[in-house]
């Protein structure tokens, strides 16, 4: 049978909750075939019940906007509008911050679901920290092990990979909220993960408040876009073939329907309005032009866990050696040892995080330290990507960045650090991403300034890959200090000798100014005693640098007092907007409709079937274009 399978013809449409109308919503922008729409503040004001704001709901929007660029708090007025949302910003703009505070204000008490790709769990952990460092949260895995006690009211996060092992427990949860992350990955609405997605939302949990976030809602077919609309309860998610017939192009053969096409794109651009938001880079205009972001992963225990206690008890005995030079030199081999054993386990996470950056139709530099990452990454991608290492000749290394600037199809640049972090102009890619961290922070700060550099026009996003509780912890603290230091020169500081010393000095300083507290200690400390004190010592410096840098942020930040009192306005919950129409079939027959934050409702039957008709159509048509819709009698009272 067709991929396409002859069962959509009679498959039966999803059950929303009746006694629930549809939830507000204001604006919506898809993405890749579609075209993009901005969002404008002042479609909050449209069915303002006044022209005044309640002070209390502005106090709140001051306090939820607080070290928040203006695009996030347009992103949580939007998430806030309605229950359920799709939220398809560009990558680096801020989704997972906006929809974790919009769900703490729209559910103060959990608990709250986070379904994700395995690479970015802890990520998510980070992040929830960032807003609420006393948040609860459970980080599932394949095992029966972990979980929640009963009458937990955290978060639990878990990857795709594993809904289905771990399902029975989420069905005993009553969800106050879910976040499907990277919800593209969802679009077939055959798949298992995708029938699980729909089961939690509509029939176990179909209170709580949903947000689907994606860089990409449409890849290249409006069908992609169907399975996020049945998550979030828009009309149109009612009938898949209603809706491939309409809006894909449907054509029955002999094997089935073929729903790849597209059509009415206009028709429905329009009926997406106040379901999803899209804001592309260029269109925000309160980036920085480079933002580093630090992505957690997940390694398997004990990776390089045997170097690293060996490191550290080579420091610990370093007092009594005799020759210090030679006890540097083994400390080098040993760390290089270490490094590359968390490299080659942090390969699936990068060429995750690179599929995700290719798929929002972006280009992408990826470096590492190591052969063996740039190698697997070179199979792995084929023809979407050009290699430079320190083996390529020099008179090719020029043919390659012109393919990668020049060609479309190349998408990806996989670069030595050393080989590829200097000289080279590559502007075209938008995103930096390092699967491992080298020791020496001058190479990173020049690898960055590959795509951030004249020529470029746009800003650039730089991702650090970071193994949990591995020595990346310490590396990524000296790194962000360093970084500090440095741009403190651009501001009128002074560049202190601390910004010049390597990692492995910075390692050796520690030990040494933990080692006085550590030795009082009744028992000897083992190595891997040593090894966790020094990175329990590294997460408290970046807990106190985070909370010293926070107002700093806040500074940082341009909030428009209208951009607030948008905000303020879902705050204060306007009401909605009701009309009747009389009905072609018969006279004295009347439908009714309800407009409700740039969403219409209709009581025809077509409308109860496909989610949409001519009637809702031609409200929300003439209501957004700010004209009295011809025929429709507003109802009040």
């Amino acid at each position: 049978m067709h991929r396409h399978t002859r069962a959509l013809e009679h498959a039966s449409p999803p059950v929303f909750p009746s006694h629930r109308p549809p939830y507000p919503s204001r604006c919506l922008t898809p993405c890749g075939i579609l075209k993009t729409i901005s969002m404008n503040t002042s479609d909050f004001s449209t069915i303002s019940p006044s022209s005044e704001v309640e002070e209390a709901a502005f106090d709140q929007a001051l306090t939820l906007s607080k070290g928040l660029f203006a695009h996030q708090v347009e992103g949580i007025a939007f998430l806030l509008a309605r229950r359920r949302a799709i939220l398809a910003d560009d990558m680096g703009l801020g989704k997972t911050r906006q929809s974790i505070l919009a769900l703490r204000h729209a559910e103060p008490t959990g608990p709250y679901l986070v379904l994700c790709p395995a690479s970015v769990k802890w990520n998510w952990v980070r992040e929830i920290r960032n807003v609420d460092p006393k948040a609860e949260c459970a980080v599932l895995s394949g095992s029966k092990d972990g979980g929640t006690a009963d009458g937990f009211t955290g978060w639990v996060i878990l990857n795709y990979d594993i809904l289905g092992k771990r399902f029975k427990e989420l069905e005993l949860m009553e969800w106050k909220g879910v976040v499907f992350d990277e919800a593209h990955l969802l679009k077939n609405h055959e798949s298992q993960r995708s029938k699980l997605g729909r089961r939690l939302v509509l029939e176990i949990a179909p209170e709580a408040a949903v947000h689907a976030l994606t860089g990409t809602p449409l890849t290249n077919r409006p069908r992609d876009l169907f399975p996020l609309l049945q998550f979030i309860h828009h009309p149109l998610g009612r009938s898949f073939l209603s809706f491939a017939k309409r809006y894909c192009a449907a054509e029955k053969n002999d094997y089935g329907w073929v729903t790849d096409g597209a059509s009415n794109l206009e028709e429905l651009t329009l009926q997406l309005h106040g379901s999803m938001l899209r804001r592309r880079k260029e269109d925000v205009l309160d980036l920085p032009p480079k933002t580093r972001t630090w992505v957690d992963v997940e390694i398997a225990p004990e990776t390089a866990a045997a170097e690293i206690r060996e490191v550290f008890a080579t420091l610990v005995a370093s007092k009594a050696d005799d020759r210090p030079q030679a006890s540097r030199s083994r400390l080098l081999a040993k760390i290089i040892k270490a490094r590359e054993k968390i490299a080659r386990a942090k390969i699936q996470s990068t060429q995750d995080l690179a599929e995700s950056i290719v798929a929002q139709g972006e280009k992408v530099i990826v470096f590492s330290c190591f052969d063996a990452p740039i190698a697997a990454l070179t199979r792995h991608f084929g023809e979407a990507a050009v290699t430079l290492t320190g083996s390529t000749p020099t008179d090719k290394r020029q043919a390659l960045v012109d393919r990668f600037q020049q060609d479309s199809t190349v998408r990806i640049f996989l670069a030595n650090l050393i080989a590829g972090g200097v000289g080279l102009n590559l502007t075209q890619a938008r995103h930096v991403v390092f699967n491992d961290l080298d020791w020496v922070p001058t190479n990173h700060w020049q690898a960055e300034d590959r795509a951030y550099r004249i020529g470029q026009q746009a800003s650039v996003t730089v991702h650090y890959l970071t193994a949990r509780g591995s020595i990346d912890e310490f590396v990524r603290n000296v790194l962000q200090v360093k970084t500090a230091l440095i741009e403190a020169v651009v501001d009128g500081g002074a560049l202190s000798p601390l910004a010049t010393r390597d990692v492995l000095m910075e390692l050796e300083s520690l030990v040494a100014r933990i080692s006085p507290r550590l030795a009082e200690a009744e028992v000897p400390l083992t190595p891997e005693e040593w090894a966790e004190a020094v990175l329990e010592d590294v997460r408290r410096d970046e807990a106190t640098a985070t909370a010293d840098t926070s107002g700093e942020r806040r500074l940082s930040t341009h909030v428009t007092r209208d951009t607030l009192l948008a905000l303020a306005r879902v705050l204060a919950r306007p009401k909605s907007r009701r009309f009747r129409i009389e009905s072609s079939s018969g006279r004295g027959k009347h439908y009714e409709l309800t407009y409700e934050e740039s969403d219409v409702t209709c009581s025809c039957p077509g409308f109860e079937y496909r989610g949409a008709c001519r009637h809702a159509t031609n409200l929300k048509r003439a209501l957004r274009a700010g004209s009295t819709p011809i025929g429709f009698e507003e109802v009040f009272g």
